[in-house]
């Protein structure tokens, strides 16, 4: 099959070189017929879409790459027009990828420039003999040459590697975000050996991405406490899978002092992961909105009174567990004690971008502890199906599993690698921590924020007096 699939192709390509000009749209025509066929009997491997893709780069880059000379004057084309049967090379170059080209993926870019070098310019030079091309310039056939060696470095990176298309796709969020996403990036993880770690606490781990995570980490780590507000629950998958409960409701600051004090082994590992989002407004017995108070203030002081009691062993790992959504909202500090227009949704995305603004901040305060944060993308949990019901039912085939979204933190957990203190992951890279121009803080607000985690914690400390 593929023996016949490279004589028809050849075969095009004669028929382009030796009709020229006066097939331009027919063979244009056609090239995209083949292409369309190659798609259904070859099956290559790769999406519809990244597969047109291609077609439209290849095709763009071609006009580009015959523009120059004929603008240079460097080669007059038959009935001195635009050689748009060149262009149909162009298009029907896609179908050398995924079997043909396969070989060539695995080689070095110097020797793979060097046969696109010689195999272009060879291409063109006898293709313009037999269309009758004039070439006038001594510069055309390196120029060609040049082109080619780096239009097949780039094309095979394209097709084999994602090089741009991952890019593009990271880029609109959607199938950066979901498990599409994730499956992508998966593929580009590199093998690693992890290291063992003693005791980790992972707070809000009676389900979803806690629980998944504690199941994960298992393997790995001599202990595992989860916490949650629901005994009953939290007991019940402690027993399931083989881990330890303890209860712990966020909000309640009050607990957080003697909590810690039952905690008899020092930690290696804590994962800041409760979450959730109440329909309607509230505060805990400080004033402050249910869900600032747990999942930021509630997070802060559990990490203060693990540290100040010396349950953190040093060069131990943190990992606030934030949300992509932070990446559309700016930070509020007004919603803390007072919101008449509660909203849960842009509630919780304001006390993640409270979470990851803060991480700086809190691994100077924090000495000797690494501490981090990540997002998982868009996850099927409990709390998700609850709480953003009519998001889950337009994207719950797209979702990440609760593994999938885990995977991060597993990550940074068990990783030798050296992380960066304060940055933000996904999907074991280093990403920003903003994508639009209206959420980066000035100077002002991020003082403003430091701020207020001193004014109430004077008030968290004041009170345990």
């Amino acid at each position: 099959m593929l023996l016949v699939k490279a004589v028809t192709l050849q075969c095009f390509w004669f028929l382009c070189v030796k009709l020229g000009p006066d097939y331009n749209y027919l063979l244009m025509l056609l090239a995209s017929f083949l292409c369309l066929i190659n798609y259904v009997v070859y099956k290559p491997n790769t999406s519809k879409a990244k597969y047109l893709f291609c077609i439209t780069l290849f095709t763009l880059l071609g006009i580009v790459v015959d523009f120059i000379p004929k603008e240079l004057g460097w080669a007059v084309y038959p009935g001195d027009a635009f050689p748009l049967w060149l262009t149909s090379l162009y298009i029907i170059f896609i179908c050398y990828y995924g079997d043909i080209f396969d070989r060539f993926a695995k080689m070095n870019s110097a020797l793979i420039f060097m046969i696109g070098f010689v195999g272009g310019g060879f291409a063109y030079y006898s293709g313009a003999k037999i269309a009758g091309v004039e070439i006038l310039s001594p510069f055309y056939l390196p120029y060609i040459a040049f082109c080619w060696g780096g239009f097949f470095c780039m094309t095979l990176k394209i097709f084999y590697k994602n090089f741009i298309w991952n890019d593009i796709l990271d880029a609109s969020i959607i199938y950066s975000f979901d498990k599409s996403g994730y499956l992508r990036h998966a593929s580009d993880y590199k093998k690693e050996e992890f290291k063992q770690l003693s005791n980790v606490l992972i707070t809000g781990g009676t389900s979803g991405i806690g629980l998944s995570c504690a199941i994960s980490l298992k393997s790995n780590c001599s202990e595992i406490i989860v916490t949650g507000r629901n005994s009953e629950k939290g007991h019940l998958a402690a027993a399931k899978h083989g881990i330890n409960f303890l209860e712990l409701d966020m909000e309640d600051w009050d607990e957080i002092s003697d909590f810690v004090q039952r905690i008899q082994k020092p930690l290696d590992g804590l994962v800041l992961n409760a979450g959730g989002m109440p329909d309607n407004f509230m505060v805990n017995d400080y004033g402050v909105e249910s869900q600032v108070a747990s999942q930021f203030f509630g997070h802060y002081f559990l990490l203060k009174e693990l540290y100040k009691q010396d349950k953190l062993i040093q060069g131990s790992r943190v990992v606030f567990v934030s949300s992509g959504g932070m990446y559309l909202k700016n930070i509020d500090l007004d919603i803390v004690f007072k919101n008449e227009k509660y909203d849960k949704v842009a509630t919780y995305a304001n006390v993640k971008r409270m979470q990851v603004m803060s991480l700086g901040p809190l691994s100077e305060e924090f000495n000797g502890i690494d501490i981090v944060g990540m997002h998982p993308g868009w996850v099927d949990t409990p709390g998700l199906r609850s709480a953003i019901s009519d998001f889950f039912d337009k994207m719950k085939d797209k979702l990440r599993s609760p593994s999938q979204g885990s995977d991060t933190i597993v990550w940074l957990l068990l990783t030798k690698s050296a992380l960066g203190k304060g940055e933000l992951y996904f999907d074991r890279r280093r990403v920003k921590k903003h994508y639009f121009p209206h959420t980066l803080l000035s100077n002002l607000k991020q003082g403003q924020l430091n701020k207020l985690i001193k004014q109430i914690s004077l008030q968290y400390d004041q009170k345990k007096q």
